[in-house]
């Protein structure tokens, strides 16, 4: 019996520092899950929110988008017409899982 109770104390001992490290470890790994979407995806939703203004040809780059409300996206846009090139601002709103809306501003000028 002696002998019995002996080694539960120490297997008890072992096992604290081990879930303790367990945790720290599980703790370190934690990520988010954020939805995203393609950046093209987002330059083809810019497209359609200037086609009242005419054709409009939008690149955002080859990465993925965050679905997340107030993320910017620096887009490029292009007047098909005149080759004329403007930055493009897009900014996402209203994100409910993998709907969103998209707020676009064209600058002013033209890209130097």
């Amino acid at each position: 019996m002696y002998r019995t109770a002996s080694v539960r104390p120490v297997r008890a001992l072992l096992l604290v520092p081990a879930a303790v490290l367990c945790a720290g470890v599980l703790g370190a790994c934690s990520f988010s899950a954020n939805l995203t979407v393609p950046a093209s995806t987002i330059a083809t939703d810019a497209e359609r929110a200037l086609a009242e203004i005419g054709e409009a040809d939008v690149d955002c780059g080859d990465g993925s988008v965050g679905l997340v409300d107030g993320e910017v996206v620096e887009c490029e846009l292009t007047d098909p017409a005149t080759g004329t090139l403007y930055d493009l601002t897009v900014t996402l709103s209203e994100v409910d899982g993998t709907d969103y809306h998209v707020d676009v501003k064209v600058a002013d000028e033209p890209k130097a």
